[in-house]
């Protein structure tokens, strides 16, 4: 029995064909499995989707950034809260909301505004926060906030991480009280003064830390998430307990009737 014989056309095109499928088939899994092509693709989505829970505060006698964390909470940094009764905070949105309540942690540089009425959902949600711990260096990052002030209102501007665990030490000149900065984190993405106190972003739309300082418009720290994501619910809780007095021990006169 002869065998049948294939013209050389035929063989090339059955060859062509197979490499063909072969390309298809990694391009395929390429696009399944590397993760950092399907981020880059969607990225004017996430910053969209992450720019909605970002704010600009006015104070008396300056401006910063902050971000929503819960219904009733905007975190920022403390030198934006510091001494400070009376706050402007305007959303994504443009609706202005006043408040007038503020803490901020006694060792590091980051502080909270509490809003008196919940915050709705359709005006911001509070946004996903996540360790500095999971990151790594050259990782892409971006930062929202409000360089200049209001005039340049939810800006965005893209770069990497580029240290780990950087001592940026900052003493309060008038108050001789310190930041915290020694266990801050940098990046190259462009801040100015008024990007103060908001968020620099991973680029699954997950913030990893507070835009505290910068030395130049291209090398800035933050202070890491890691520092206050647990203790959501216990600042709420002290926002709370400040309506309710504490009753202390006093001398009462004998014989006195209720």
């Amino acid at each position: 029995m002869n065998t049948p014989k294939h013209s050389p056309i035929k063989s090339l095109l059955f060859t062509l064909l197979f490499l063909f499928l072969c390309v298809g088939a990694a391009g395929y899994c390429l696009c399944i499995f590397d993760t950092s092509l399907i981020t880059k693709s969607n990225f004017t989505d996430v910053v969209a989707q992450s720019m909605k829970s970002v704010v600009h505060i006015r104070c008396p006698k300056w401006q910063g950034s902050g971000f929503v964390v819960d219904k009733h909470i905007i975190c920022t940094a403390r030198h934006i809260v510091e001494g400070v009764e009376d706050f402007e905070i305007t959303f994504n949105t443009g609706s202005v909301v006043s408040a007038t309540r503020a803490i901020s942690d006694k060792k590091n540089d980051i502080g909270f505004i509490w809003i008196e009425k919940e915050i709705p959902e359709w005006l911001a949600s509070p946004i996903k926060l996540g360790n500095i711990k999971e990151c790594r260096l050259g990782q892409d990052v971006f930062v929202i906030g409000s360089p200049y002030g209001n005039r340049n209102f939810n800006s965005v501007s893209k770069g990497i991480i580029s240290g780990f665990d950087r001592n940026w030490d900052y003493v309060n000149l008038i108050t001789g009280e310190q930041y915290g900065w020694e266990i801050t984190f940098t990046s190259d993405s462009a801040v100015h003064p008024g990007n103060s106190g908001g968020p620099i972003f991973t680029m699954d739309g997950v913030v990893r830390g507070i835009v505290v300082g910068a030395r130049s418009p291209v090398l800035n720290c933050s202070m890491p998430c890691d520092l206050f994501i647990s203790d959501i619910e216990y600042i709420k809780s002290m926002f709370i307990m400040d309506k309710y007095n504490k009753e202390k021990a006093v001398e009462h006169v004998e014989n006195e009737q209720y």
